[in-house]
């Protein structure tokens, strides 16, 4: 009975190999598409961030770059005092779907 047992696992294996590749390829397309879903996400929160950074009437965004990666947003570029540098993080970080934000700003007093 065992020996039964045994051998019909290894012919049922022999099975699945055959199948393997078929799951294989059908795993690949759905972690691509996971992939284009969370560019998607990424790419729409961007521009949610963006918006958000110039529709602040306090917030001068000209020289602020917005990036995105799986729902971690990077401000960079220059502000010109300490309480732009917390507006912008405040502004970052209040759209929906933004995990965190990351401060890559740069203060310039004055401008300069």
């Amino acid at each position: 009975m065992m020996l039964a047992l045994l051998t019909s696992g290894a012919l049922s294996s022999r099975a699945d190999d055959l199948t393997a590749p078929a799951d294989s390829r059908l795993d690949a397309i759905v972690v691509t598409a996971k992939r284009h879903a969370d560019a998607v996400a990424d790419e729409t929160i961007k521009r949610q961030v963006e918006t958000a950074l110039q529709s602040d009437p306090f917030f001068y965004d000209e020289h602020v770059t917005v990036t995105i990666k799986n729902g971690v947003v990077t401000l960079q570029g220059m502000v010109f005092d300490d309480w732009d540098l917390r507006n912008a993080l405040r502004i970052g970080r209040k759209v929906p779907g933004v995990k965190r934000v990351v401060n890559d700003l740069e203060i310039k007093l004055g401008g300069e």
